[in-house]
């Protein structure tokens, strides 16, 4: 019986500041040893990352107090983790701008206020109304692109998942709806197992957030568009509603790394799947971006999805794509099917196990050889690929989910499931499931992470 050809994937190597030389496979080395990729180069447009802040009046000051640490060395405890944190400044090549007590940039939410809401009718609502007004009063103070960090009181927690709706989430499209960019903080961020983690992670956030270009891929194909679609379930009292969440990479392998994420209104009719003419039109929307963004058609468009391509939506991406070579990806984020290795570890990330020319397996978490670890929380699962359509070969399709997974810049762990094609979209659903409509579409991805 044949059970296909296991290949081993080469990890994918990350391109940093300026240099033909530097590149690591490790997001924490490469931005220790070499900096940001927009570093000592014209595509930086601002001079320092300037935050703002939302706290609990009692709590600002142990806000201003982690802040205050970014600028710290911190060593690692994780196994697996072998790159100590040693300053935003440092590894950033830009200064930071912390504010002060009593500065504009930090608004107050008071015990008063939280007082008048906890444990009353419409508690959820009334949490959403108040931070509405302070993002507001934030905004008409703020005139500069800072980035607001939202700490979480941990009075709130209990409304974070509340009758099928998500206060972050709620919170988030409040931002998107009055352009800021955020980063929200909850009581882990205050109290890690690992210091040197949650600095990485929080420091890397604001880089970005603040207009940061912190790596691109080394290597790939040439004017190639990526698009991820996702689907989310929206549930309610009244049953549940099919949203389609879009993000779209232009270019991710090329000299510019340019990611957009596109908030559509678009809600499925048919399940998981999308009407001929629904699937047209979406495609027509990503392409007319990549063509204003690049000034040139795709040589290619890859389009990854979390279902299947049914034969109604291959029709409305024929039509909108004409003779442009495409592949259609099925990503099935959760199979049955696994590998099973001797001595206890799980496959290698990368292992690529090719059943058939349509269809294969690939580990995108696993033992890390560079590491000697499997540096997961849980147990490697693995991601079903199916080409539904096109030419590329299937190890070429793998290679590309591959690198993708490392384009994820809101975080600097090297082991990412989730291409960000289909992790930016399921970020968009879940603004959309809030059910707040932006003003106007923003496509920077930066608001959605």
């Amino acid at each position: 019986m044949n059970i296909g050809e296991i290949i081993p994937l080469k990890e994918p190597q990350l391109q940093f500041s300026t240099g033909r030389h530097n590149l690591a496979i490790d997001p924490r080395f490469g931005l220790a040893t070499f900096h940001p990729l927009d570093y000592n180069t014209g595509r930086r447009d601002f001079s320092s990352v300037d935050i703002g802040v939302l706290a609990k009046e009692d709590e600002i000051r142990t806000v201003l107090n982690l802040l205050n640490r970014l600028n710290n060395n911190f060593e690692p405890k994780r196994k697996g983790s072998k790159v100590g944190y040693k300053g935003l400044e440092k590894i950033y090549k830009i200064p930071v701008k912390i504010p002060e007590i009593r500065e504009d940039r930090i608004i107050p939410i008071t015990n008063s206020e939280i007082n008048g809401i906890i444990g009353k009718e419409g508690a959820f609502e009334n949490i959403i109304r108040l931070y509405s007004s302070k993002i507001q009063q934030y905004v008409e103070d703020n005139r500069t692109r800072d980035v607001l960090l939202l700490q979480m009181p941990e009075i709130f927690e209990k409304y974070f998942k509340f009758n099928y709706e998500d206060l972050r989430a709620h919170i988030k499209a409040l931002c998107v709806k009055k352009h800021v960019y955020t980063q929200i903080l909850t009581k882990t961020s205050f109290r890690p197992f690992d210091m040197s983690d949650n600095m990485w992670n929080l420091s890397l956030g604001l880089y970005v957030k603040a207009g940061g270009v912190p790596w691109k891929l080394e290597s790939g194909e040439e004017n190639t568009c990526f698009i991820g679609i996702a689907f989310g379930i929206k549930k309610g009292e009244d049953g549940q509603e099919i949203l389609v969440g879009l993000a779209e990479v232009f270019d991710v392998f090329g000299e510019s790394v340019t990611i957009k994420v596109v908030e559509d209104e678009f809600k499925s009719e048919v399940g998981l799947h999308l009407s001929e003419e629904k699937a047209s039109r979406l495609i027509k929307t990503a392409i007319t971006g990549y063509e204003s963004e690049k000034r040139e058609k795709p040589k290619r468009v890859i389009i990854h999805k979390t279902s299947s391509f049914n034969e109604d939506e291959k029709e409305g991406i024929e039509d909108a794509l004409g003779d442009t070579l495409y592949d259609l990806v099925h990503l099935q984020l959760k199979t049955s099917l696994r590998l099973i290795p001797n001595g206890g570890y799980p496959p290698n990330r990368g292992t690529f196990w090719k059943i058939n020319q349509e269809k294969g397996v690939l580990y995108t978490t696993g033992y890390v050889e560079e590491f000697r670890t499997y540096p997961g929380a849980a147990t490697a699962s693995p991601i079903e690929i199916n080409r539904n359509h096109g030419a590329t070969e299937l190890k070429t399709l793998a290679e590309q989910v591959f690198g993708l997974t490392k384009m994820n810049w809101n975080t600097t762990v090297l082991m990412n499931k989730e291409p960000i094609t289909i992790e930016y979209a399921r970020k968009v659903n879940g603004i959309l499931k809030s059910g707040i409509e932006p003003e106007g579409i923003l496509k920077d991805f930066r608001y959605y992470i």
